[in-house]
């Protein structure tokens, strides 16, 4: 089974001050060093979460935020380590939007968009700390990582 970082493990992995820091961190340095039989990496990184992570990770306001270089070269250090990328199919639009139908407002599309893309790309999990925004997505695994139950 394949899963997907969310945007917020990754930025709780790289934000010093994050109160949830040392445990995102610990948890994706394991993720980084789990290889499947093939040599592969159990996870997988949506361009949509490095597009994410990159705004939110040195946005001023965060109270540790990396310069736009530091966080460019922590996402070139992803790729550099062999994590799929992944992105939009040309089923996109139709996924999205008949995802979209199952949801009751307008403040999940980002989530919907995520999640359409995870679908298109036969990714069944997603590692998160918001596992309510993904709980109608009966086709996702949501794990909260951050959890005292993973502990």
């Amino acid at each position: 089974m394949l899963f997907a970082i969310d945007t917020n493990i990754l930025v709780y992995a790289h934000n010093t001050a994050s109160p949830h820091y040392n445990k995102a961190k610990q948890f994706v340095e394991m993720l980084m060093n789990e290889r499947n039989q093939h040599g592969e990496l159990n996870i997988c990184l949506p361009t949509q979460v490095l597009t994410e992570f990159v705004h939110v990770i040195t946005w001023q306001n965060l109270e540790s935020p990396l310069s736009l270089e530091n966080a460019i070269q922590t996402v070139e250090d992803y790729l550099d380590a062999g994590v799929k990328i992944i992105s939009q199919q040309d089923t996109q639009v139709q996924t999205f939007i008949n995802l979209l139908n199952t949801v009751t407002t307008r403040k999940k599309v980002f989530d919907v968009a995520l999640a359409a893309t995870l679908k298109d790309n036969d990714i069944s999990g997603l590692y998160t700390r918001n596992v309510d925004d993904f709980k109608e997505f009966n086709f996702l695994k949501i794990i909260n990582p951050l959890s005292d139950i993973m502990e």
